[in-house]
């Protein structure tokens, strides 16, 4: 790749990102409050991020071995991270939902009465699952900084490696739209699966261009197109998911289900739209 102004670093943002995830490992060690399982979760999608740019170079040391060890640690944090993750994000769409139902005259106690039946069981769940990935954290974390020690040695001789702006941008968009295609092979309506995995490539699709240096403005504008869909298909599937939990605990005749199934709908037809946007 040719060194260029905006050319970005992909060992050494790779070992930046890791120290990064090492710090956020410890923090939500400490506490798992809803910011510091965010961080973690995040600090997971930037690593696999690298890893992923990384795989696409020609000429670097052989180091497979490396990488799908660091990977399967990784995607074992971040689902136990993302668990958690979820059940904050449905507890604040639903004390949301409280808080406007409790604005209307006549104020509908229903609504409200449902929410806290429904935060309640969801807040035990949490609790559990946040006790599940602090035992998970400190089971691994030592593991992880070994494969990741072990991972950038392996690294090292392409430590000055460089991919302009210009390439990195190329090879995001070939990345994406090669998965895409073979992902969701079909035209629109896609089905709830390809939908999902295009939420997901969105996201770490951003990540990929983020490590670009502040100063490579085309790669953070396509950096923030692949947020606004990836934005738009996490409200909808948030409020999917939210939908069926909220069918289980409370019951389909409850008021809650079919207001957050009525908002994924609402979500799906945005985040469709979104998909029209040229990336």
């Amino acid at each position: 790749m040719i060194q260029a102004t905006h050319a970005t670093r992909p060992v050494q943002i790779l070992r930046e990102s890791s120290r990064s995830l090492v710090a956020s490992i410890r923090s939500c060690m400490a506490s798992p409050r809803t910011e510091a399982v965010h961080r973690l979760r995040t600090s997971t999608r930037r690593v696999e991020a690298q890893l992923a740019l990384l795989a696409m170079l020609p000429g670097l040391p052989p180091n497979e071995e490396q990488r799908r060890k660091t990977l399967r640690l990784l995607k074992r944090l971040r689902q136990a991270a993302g668990q958690v993750r979820d059940i904050d994000v449905q507890r604040e769409l639903i004390r949301a939902e409280a808080a406007a139902a409790a604005g209307t005259v006549p104020s509908d106690r229903s609504v409200r009465s449902e929410a806290r039946r429904l935060r309640r069981s969801l807040k035990r769940t949490r609790d559990e699952e946040a006790d599940h990935l602090r035992r998970l954290l400190g089971e691994h974390s030592e593991q992880l900084a070994l494969v990741f020690k072990e991972l950038l040695e392996t690294l090292a001789p392409a430590k000055s490696l460089t991919v302009s702006e210009t390439d990195l941008i190329a090879l995001i968009r070939n990345w994406y739209g090669s998965h895409r295609e073979a992902t969701t092979p079909t035209k629109a309506p896609y089905t709830t699966a390809e939908l999902h995995d295009i939420r997901k490539r969105a996201k770490l699709a951003r990540y990929l261009a983020e490590s670009a240096p502040r100063t490579a403005i085309a790669a953070h504008r396509l950096a923030a197109r692949f947020e606004g869909l990836q934005q738009a298909g996490g409200d909808w599937h948030d409020r999917l998911v939210l939908a069926e939990i909220a069918t289980a605990e409370l019951g389909g005749s409850a008021k809650l289900p079919r207001i957050f199934a009525a908002q994924a709908e609402q979500a799906l037809r945005a985040f469709k739209r979104r998909l029209g946007y040229k990336i």
